[in-house]
């Protein structure tokens, strides 16, 4: 049960049992939030796979400050020159060939780093062979920083009809230069762009179709920023990012601050003024992500008692690292593999780990009023509790957000209405 209000003084309750929203009254503020008991789920699926994510080298060419391989993080490997093997790839070739789903109309392959294009020709020998077990179903990505986009790369990935580029891009040349840095420490962002200026002049086509960009920020003040500055570029210029990631919390950094509600509630001011001029663009968009976590509820009563589902029960991703070990994504690491392409899915060890989640999830979440919003996923399972209680902080602070800015949505919404 959550009292939540919205900037016009509108004061508001969000029920978590039938997952409503209505006007506030004393009478609702003596509710209280019911108990609700989670159980490990007891199935485990993972013949229907459409996305496999294969890390083809833990090599980079870039240092960039914030990444998580970077050594500063505690769970996570570090960069070194550790290249995945022929003998291994054939091993998830076969894991591929007997796990994607055989009805799906396409399987996306995502080659991964490191940077992997440090590896080109293993990353075709691979797709050679793939296209001759899944045919037309399979299509190809490509997550790279840019750096090795020659115009001979740019050609042999335009070579293959079904092959899209996901190429990161923090903004302008001074935020992109501030943390992204090539080995000998300069910046990255003018190679970037020139790579980038000779792919759409060879193929532009090809290049509206194919290139997706991603950006890494540290606070919703650099999405601000983001968007200022994004058109700036005609290579950028109309191609907002598809995904905007927020570095990844190391809480023994005494020095890393984070995002507090009224900063958020900043950004998603000025989100929502450029969602209701009707612009195109970063911010708009975030601003649609964050009510569409309300506006895509379902409205069935909350069972006192709940069977939690995870990504293992549908597994329709999976991430194979260099030494063919299996995660349901790229963001778990180190324990929390669940099999090697070569033996398959070790059921015992996933199910221990839904056992340790839903005991996390029983002791954090059984009387939140935000649990049915809640987008902490099993890799939560990366951090220590005491991490996760400020980690849940700063969600129900976003869920806020999502409540109010998605009410404060449907009224000016309305009023559009019956201004017509």
């Amino acid at each position: 049960m959550h009292k939540f209000s919205t900037t016009s003084g509108k004061v508001l309750w969000y029920d978590v049992t039938d997952n409503r929203i209505s006007l506030w009254s004393p009478l609702q503020q003596k509710k209280t939030c019911p108990i609700i008991n989670f159980s490990s789920p007891n199935t485990l699926e993972a013949d229907k796979i459409t996305m496999f994510t294969i890390e083809m080298t833990q090599q980079c060419n870039l240092r960039c400050t914030y990444c998580c391989y970077s050594g500063t993080y505690n769970d996570r490997r570090i960069h070194n020159n550790k290249h995945i093997s022929i003998d291994t790839l054939n091993s998830i070739i076969k894991f591929i060939e007997k796990h994607h789903d055989k009805t799906a109309d396409e399987i996306t392959i995502c080659f991964y780093g490191g940077e992997a294009l440090l590896v080109k020709d293993k990353i075709d020998w691979t797709i050679q062979r793939l296209l001759d077990v899944l045919g037309q179903q399979v299509r190809f990505s490509l997550s790279t920083n840019g750096l090795a986009l020659t115009e001979d790369v740019i050609d042999w990935i335009c070579s293959y009809p079904k092959f899209v580029v996901n190429v990161t891009i923090d903004g302008d040349k001074i935020m992109h230069d501030k943390h992204r840095k090539t080995l000998s420490g300069k910046g990255s962002y003018d190679i970037i762009l020139k790579n980038l200026e000779l792919f759409k002049t060879k193929f532009p086509d090809e290049y509206n179709n194919r290139i997706r960009f991603l950006a890494t920020v540290y606070s919703w003040k650099d999405v601000l920023e983001l968007d200022k500055v994004w058109d700036g570029q005609s290579v950028l210029r109309g191609i907002y990012p598809v995904h905007i990631s927020h570095i990844i919390p190391d809480f023994s950094d005494k020095s890393r601050t984070y995002d507090t509600w009224d900063d958020k509630n900043i950004f998603y001011h000025e989100a929502f003024k450029a969602y209701m001029k009707g612009q195109k663009g970063i911010l708009s968009n975030c601003f649609k992500k964050l009510t569409d976590i309300i506006a895509r509820r379902s409205y069935h009563h909350l069972s006192s008692n709940l069977r939690i589902k995870t990504c293992y029960q549908s597994l329709f991703s999976c991430f194979i690292n260099v030494d063919g070990d299996l995660y349901a994504c790229e963001k778990f690491c180190g324990e929390f593999s669940i099999g090697n392409v070569s033996d398959g899915i070790d059921q015992i060890r996933a199910y221990r780990q839904l056992e340790r989640f839903t005991a996390r999830k029983n002791n954090h979440c059984s009387t939140c009023w935000a649990q049915r919003f809640c987008r902490m996923c099993m890799t939560s399972l990366n951090y220590k509790d005491e991490e996760i209680k400020l980690m849940c902080n700063m969600e129900r602070d976003t869920i806020d957000l999502a409540l109010r800015y998605f009410c404060e949505q449907k009224d000016w919404e309305r009023s559009q209405k019956i201004n017509k």
